[in-house]
């Protein structure tokens, strides 16, 4: 008795053949997808990170030049660099010290790690016209006595964050008991060839009094540049006025670039950006 013939379980050639070519044009499909979308991706991460480049120094940057005072804070100036007595601390004259050498000043509330930051480079006092004397040389800063203050009829709101302080040399006779004065520090920002991105450029901070420097943030695009306001123009120009006195404002090109170029693209990302500063403490 011959055994019954059954059918096998299976694909035959063609089916296989014909199951092969569907799978690879899903596959080639899903394949498109996913490359545009990782180019996707890093298109806007490259993007991101040359936002970031300008976006990340800004409020430091801010911080310091809007507190120049307009007539004698600026030391120098070009296109790629700016020199300043920047503010940290302000407050009034007391009086001398008993061996009148020194000049008692009780400050106003600043924060703490403002103020304890190195770098002290002078101070300047506010004449009767409007117009700060500045002093440099030799000048020092040392814990004051509050009797000197107390003595003068001056309030000192030691419990707030304030502190009485002595500073050398004394200040000149026309500043009276309660004549402002201001602590400042010397900084340079600057835009110069990168060191964290190597052929770039960066923008860096100098604490000139010791000349420590640090780079803030980079790449930059090369046009990266400050340009300037001189007295009440709304409209900034390229160089420096020849009086610095009459500066009231700084423009920033802070044009940022990702560190590498996306895929599919020829060039890094740019992220423009141009913002202002305008000094506050100004007479006109």
């Amino acid at each position: 008795m011959r055994p019954i013939a059954r059918a096998r379980n299976g694909l035959s050639v063609a089916e296989l053949l014909i199951g092969m070519v569907i799978l690879g044009i899903v596959g080639m499909a899903l394949t498109k997808v996913l490359s545009s979308q990782a180019r996707y991706f890093d298109h806007q991460k490259t993007s991101n990170l040359a936002r970031s480049v300008s976006r990340g120094p800004l409020n430091r940057v801010v911080s310091d030049l809007r507190m120049v005072e307009a007539a004698g804070g600026v030391i120098a100036a070009s296109p790629t660099a700016v020199e300043m007595r920047v503010p940290y601390a302000i407050g009034v004259v007391c009086g001398a010290n008993p061996g009148n050498n020194h000049t008692h000043v009780s400050l106003l509330p600043v924060d703490s790690a403002m103020y304890a930051g190195p770098g002290y480079s002078g101070y300047a006092w506010r004449g009767g016209n409007g117009e700060y004397h500045y002093t440099e040389e030799s000048s020092t800063q040392e814990v004051g006595n509050l009797n000197v203050c107390n003595s003068f009829q001056i309030k000192t709101l030691t419990g707030e964050g304030a502190r009485i302080i002595m500073i050398s040399p004394k200040l000149d006779t026309a500043a009276t008991y309660g004549t402002p004065v201001l602590l400042y520090r010397k900084i340079r920002y600057e835009f110069a060839p990168s060191v964290s991105v190597p052929g770039t450029t960066g923008l860096f901070r100098t604490r000139m009094t010791d000349n420590f420097t640090e780079e803030l943030s980079a790449p930059y695009d090369g046009a990266a540049r400050f340009r300037f306001y001189a007295g009440s123009s709304i409209v900034a120009q390229d160089s420096p006025p020849s009086d610095l006195s009459t500066m009231r404002g700084i423009e920033m090109n802070m044009t940022g670039l990702s560190e590498r170029t996306p895929t599919g693209e020829a060039q890094k990302k740019r992220a423009p950006f141009v913002t202002a500063v305008f000094f506050k403490n100004r007479l006109n």
